[in-house]
């Protein structure tokens, strides 16, 4: 069977992430600041909006990208959806992240601090792989 993207499921997914963002930073954000010994004051600054234009960009690219890779491997479902996205989170994004954070020539961060960086990321690619596996559009 012929399948398209379904543009409307990505779209409302790059608002997923976003909220998935704040919500993370909202439960994990004192303990991710301590592991990088530093202060809310310390980030009290506003943000430049050119951050948040990349974080936009970069999350169409992510969900455009395992969308066609969900359409492209024919996945049927929610759960097959899930398994191509946690695939290309833990190939693509976990271990090359892992690998610079753990042997960094400037510091060494701690497992914590990786797992925390690397749930909300974890999060976002399951409810993409979810979403984009059971909602397929059609082509007529």
């Amino acid at each position: 069977m012929n399948t398209k993207i379904n543009h409307l499921a990505v779209w409302i997914l790059v608002v997923v992430y976003f909220l998935i963002g704040w919500g993370w930073y909202a439960i994990f954000g004192e303990k991710w600041l301590n592991l990088h010994a530093r202060t809310m004051t310390d980030i009290e600054r506003t943000h430049n909006v050119s951050a948040y234009l990349l974080a936009v960009v970069a999350s169409i690219i992510v969900n455009y990208a395992l969308a066609w890779l969900i359409n492209r491997f024919n996945a049927a479902s929610a759960i097959a959806g899930l398994k191509i996205a946690l695939l290309c989170w833990f190939a693509f994004l976990f271990v090359e992240y892992a690998t610079i954070a753990v042997f960094s020539a400037f510091e060494t961060n701690p497992w914590p601090l990786i797992l925390i960086d690397m749930g909300r990321p974890f999060v976002a690619f399951a409810i993409s792989g979810l979403v984009l596996g059971a909602w397929r559009k059609r082509a007529l």
